[in-house]
C-alpha cells in the first residue's frame, strides 16, 4: 500500500512538472511574440500589415503610411496623384507612419506629417516624400526615436549617440534619375569613405500607402535646420541659417532670401577681390570653411555628379558660439546624388565648368588663384582617391548597396506600382511597354554606373595635369 502510494505521489509529481515547463514554455513563447511584433502603442493599429506580411518576404524595411483619401488624390495637391502638389508646410498633412523591420517588428509608431519633396521631381508619378514630427500631430511622440541607421552619432567631436530627430525622407526610386537605386547609396557611402563628415546614410525600404505598394524606397536624414542641429550638436536650431540657392529658379519661390542675400555678399566679394592678398585671405576664411567648400567641390567632381554646378546648391552656417560648427562660417553640404557616374565626357567638362567659370555663383575658380587653397585642392582629390576612389572600395561598396536593394528592386520591377507609373505621369505620356526597364536592365545599368566611377578618378587626375603641369 505505502509502495503504491508513492508511486502515485511522484506520478502526481511528474505530471505537476510537465505542466508548469509547458506552462513555463507557453509564457516564453509568448513573450517571445510580443518582442517580434516590437513597439506597442494603445490606439495604433495598422490594419494592412497583416496581409502585407502574409503578401510576400522582404529584406528592408517596411514602411507603412495610413492617410485620407482625399489627401492623396486631389489632382492638383494630391500626395500620389497631384500635378503641382504645395511646398513647405503649406503642403504638410497629418498621417500615421508605422515603420517595421524586414520580419514585421514595430519600429516606428506615430501620427506625423507628410508633405511631397524635391522641387522639379515633386511633379513625377513616382515622388519622393519628407516625414515630419510634430507636437501637434502627436504629443506622446512629437520627434522621431528609433535610429532606422544602424548608430548614428554628432559630427562634433563628441560624437553622442542621435537618440532623437525631427524628420526624415522617403526618396523613390525613379526613372530616369535614380534608375538603380543605389546611385545616391553609392554616392554618400563613397562620400562617407572619403571623409565628408555629413554624407547621409540611407537604408531601404519598401513603401505601403493604406496597404498599396508604391515601389522601392530608401529611407535617409533631412537636410534642413533642423537636421543639421542634430548632426551637428547645435542646442538651438535658431543659431543656424541655412538656404538652397537655387530654390527661386527651380520653384519660383524662395523661403529664406535674407539667407541667400547674406551668402551671396560673401560670393561678391570673393569674386571681386585679390585672394593671393593676405588680407583678403583672412577675411575669407573668417567667413568661409574654405577646406569643407574645397571638399565639396571634389567629392562631387569624383563622383562625376551631373547635377550640382548649376543646382542643389544649399549653404548654412550658426552664429558663433565657440563651439565646433558653431563658428559663424558658411558650409556647404552635400545632397540629391541621383545624377552621379556620369559619362566620362561630363566628368571632363564639369571639371573645366567647377574650376574656371564663375558663374552660378561658383567661388572655386577665385578659391584656386590662392596658390595654398589650390595646393589644398589637389590634395584633398588625391586623398579621396586613396581612401574611397579607388577600384578596390568602389566594387566592395557597390557590391554591399547592390545586395541591400536588389531583391526590392526585383520586386518593384514586376509591382501594379510599376505598372502605374510607367503608363501615368502627371506630366508627360505614358512609356511604351517595349521601353519599360526590366531587371535585366536594371542590372547593365549598375555594372554601367560602377564602370564609369571607376574611371573617373583617371579623368579628374588628366585634368589637373592639364590644368596646372607646373605643380
Amino acid at each position: 500500500m505505502i509502495d503504491h502510494n508513492a508511486k502515485y505521489l511522484r506520478l502526481l509529481a511528474l505530471g505537476l512538472t510537465a505542466l508548469l515547463l509547458l506552462f513555463c514554455l507557453y509564457e516564453e513563447n509568448s513573450a517571445a511574440r510580443t518582442a517580434d511584433q516590437g513597439l506597442h502603442r494603445d490606439g495604433y493599429t495598422d490594419p494592412y500589415i497583416d496581409e502585407i506580411l502574409q503578401s510576400r518576404s522582404f529584406s528592408t524595411l517596411i514602411v507603412s503610411i495610413l492617410a485620407d483619401e482625399e489627401i492623396l488624390y486631389d489632382e492638383k495637391d494630391g500626395l500620389l496623384s497631384g500635378s503641382d502638389p504645395a511646398a513647405g508646410q503649406e503642403g504638410e498633412q497629418k498621417i500615421q507612419i508605422f515603420v517595421y523591420d524586414e520580419n514585421g517588428r514595430a519600429l516606428i509608431i506615430q501620427n506625423a506629417g507628410i508633405r511631397v519633396s524635391g522641387a522639379d521631381s515633386r511633379k513625377a508619378a513616382r515622388k519622393s516624400y519628407r516625414i515630419i514630427a510634430r507636437e501637434e500631430y502627436d504629443k506622446q511622440a512629437p520627434a522621431f526615436t528609433c535610429d532606422l541607421w544602424d548608430g548614428r552619432t554628432t559630427v562634433d567631436g563628441s560624437e553622442q549617440p542621435i537618440t532623437k530627430y525631427s524628420s526624415f525622407n522617403l526618396h523613390a526610386v525613379r526613372l530616369s534619375m535614380d534608375a538603380t537605386g543605389i546611385h545616391n547609396s553609392v554616392g554618400y557611402s563613397l562620400a562617407e569613405k572619403a571623409g565628408v563628415i555629413d554624407a547621409s546614410p540611407t537604408t531601404p525600404a519598401a513603401l505601403y500607402i493604406n496597404g498599396t505598394y508604391q515601389g522601392a524606397y530608401f529611407i535617409l536624414p533631412s537636410k534642413t535646420d533642423n537636421a543639421l542641429s542634430e548632426l551637428y550638436n547645435i542646442q538651438d536650431k535658431d543659431d543656424i541659417e541655412v538656404a538652397s540657392i537655387f530654390d527661386e529658379v527651380k520653384t519660383g519661390t524662395q523661403a529664406h532670401p535674407e539667407v541667400v542675400a547674406a551668402y551671396l555678399e560673401l560670393v561678391d566679394y570673393i569674386q571681386s577681390s585679390d585672394l593671393t592678398d593676405p588680407e583678403t585671405q583672412a577675411i575669407v576664411e573668417s567667413q568661409l570653411d574654405v577646406d569643407q567648400f574645397l571638399q565639396y567641390y571634389a567629392v562631387n567632381l569624383l563622383l562625376g555628379n551631373g547635377d550640382w554646378i548649376d543646382n542643389n546648391l544649399r549653404v548654412w552656417r550658426c552664429q558663433d558660439n565657440g563651439l565646433p560648427y558653431q563658428d559663424g562660417k558658411w558650409r556647404v553640404y552635400l545632397y540629391d546624388l541621383d545624377w552621379i557616374g556620369s559619362f566620362s565626357e561630363l566628368v571632363e567638362s564639369n571639371f573645366w565648368l567647377a574650376t574656371q567659370d564663375c558663374s552660378n555663383y561658383n567661388i572655386l575658380p577665385k578659391l584656386l588663384e590662392n596658390p595654398a587653397w589650390r595646393t589644398r585642392f589637389t590634395e584633398i582629390i588625391y586623398e579621396m582617391e586613396e581612401t574611397a576612389f579607388n577600384s578596390e572600395t568602389i566594387e566592395s561598396v557597390f557590391a554591399e548597396e547592390t545586395a541591400r536593394m536588389e531583391d526590392e528592386i526585383a520586386y518593384d520591377f514586376q509591382s501594379d506600382a510599376f505598372v502605374t507609373y510607367m503608363t501615368y505621369s502627371v506630366t508627360s505620356k505614358a512609356v511604351p511597354q517595349e521601353e519599360w526597364l526590366t531587371f535585366a536592365d536594371w542590372e547593365n545599368k549598375v555594372e554601367e554606373f560602377q564602370s564609369h566611377l571607376l574611371k573617373t578618378s583617371a579623368i579628374i587626375n588628366q585634368c589637373i595635369e592639364a590644368a596646372w603641369p607646373e605643380e
